[in-house]
């Protein structure tokens, strides 16, 4: 059987003075609100806290999410295996 997989997007993370990230290799954002944006990667999830958060770019296509707000955290995880949307963004 043929390995039909994509291969991995390379991913890139840029923050300009706690106010505008750029991320590249994003496959999808499972949830955003003005507090925190949790967006998928092939490497994982990437957890993005602050205040009057907007994502002003998410392109399906490319990957590339443009976030603009207070930017107060940003970290990785391991794949969460459940329960809600602030569970695994503020866990």
């Amino acid at each position: 059987m043929a390995d039909t997989q994509r291969p991995a997007r390379a991913h890139t993370l840029t923050v300009w003075d706690r106010h505008k990230l750029t991320a590249t290799g994003v496959t999808r954002v499972d949830g955003f609100t003005e507090e925190g944006i949790l967006a998928q990667t092939d490497q994982g999830p990437l957890h993005i806290r602050g205040e009057g958060l907007h994502m002003e770019t998410l392109s399906a296509e490319s990957g590339d999410l443009l976030v603009v707000g207070k930017i107060t955290a940003v970290a990785y995880g391991e794949p969460a295996r459940g329960g809600s949307f602030f569970r695994r963004l503020l866990g």
